[in-house]
């Protein structure tokens, strides 16, 4: 059964766009690498701004299954990711995990 992935991120304020895409980047070398046994998809972006309310920036994430989610979440990588870019200018975050 696959496994999705999505969060979104709203930025402390001051968070410059700059900002925003050099953690896209890191994201999507961190992907690029093509080391994620299991991954189907993977998207992020900044919020287009269409509708009052959300968040300001999205990960989609599609797996083979639970273990191919749970590897990915655990990577040393990601988790460095997280850490040094990510954590420190979350305002709020929201996710969520979905079978299909």
């Amino acid at each position: 059964m696959a496994v999705t992935h999505v969060v979104t991120f709203s930025w402390v304020e001051g968070t410059a766009p700059e900002t925003v895409e050099d953690i896209r980047t890191r994201l999507q070398t961190w992907i690029d690498k093509g080391e994620l046994e299991g991954l189907v998809a993977w998207q992020a972006g900044t919020d287009l701004g269409l509708a009052d309310g959300n968040a300001a920036f999205a990960v989609s994430a599609t797996f083979t299954d639970q273990d191919a989610y749970e590897r990915y979440r655990d990577d040393p990588e990601h988790r460095s990711i997280i850490a040094e870019h990510i954590a420190p200018r979350i305002a709020t975050r929201t996710a969520v995990q979905f079978a299909h």
